[in-house]
């Protein structure tokens, strides 16, 4: 079977065995999509896209920080409201048998905010193998904070 020949193979031609090529080529094309497009943890998002800064009281913060966990559907692993870290865990899927974990650090940066920083890791052993689950639980979470801590 030849891959990536080009021209009609890519996209199917008249022949079956050039449709054969051109099917595989776009199977070939979807599941490299696929396992390059995520990441197994978010570290290497840009900041701004994991982190948020909330001028409100600490209390009313680390609530809401407790509370959204829960509004994305996740499980709270534990908290150290002490150090302002959460641990929660997201259930496995049928891609990743051994799920995710949300961690978030709540601390305050002075002049009356707040900052909340959020990551996510796949326990998979396969690093690649994530999907883009991990930068999908970090914006779901964050966007449950915005809507907490709304007005």
């Amino acid at each position: 079977m030849r891959f990536w020949h080009g021209g009609c193979a890519l996209f199917g031609g008249k022949d079956p065995r050039s449709l054969r090529e051109g099917i595989m080529n776009k199977i070939m094309l979807a599941a490299s999509t696929l396992v390059f497009s995520g990441c197994a943890h978010t570290y290497n998002m840009p900041e701004a896209e994991r982190s948020r800064f909330y001028s409100a009281d600490p209390v009313v913060v680390w609530e809401a920080a407790m509370s959204s966990v829960d509004d994305i559907g996740l499980a709270l692993v534990e908290t150290e409201e002490e150090h302002g870290r959460i641990r929660a865990r997201a259930g496995a899927s049928i891609w990743d048998m051994k799920g995710h974990v949300l961690l978030v650090v709540v601390r305050e940066v002075g002049e009356g905010r707040i900052r909340v920083d959020a990551n996510a890791e796949s326990f998979s052993e396969d690093e690649f193998i994530d999907f883009g689950k991990s930068g999908r639980i970090v914006r779901d979470y964050l966007e449950a904070m915005d809507r907490r801590l709304a007005g």
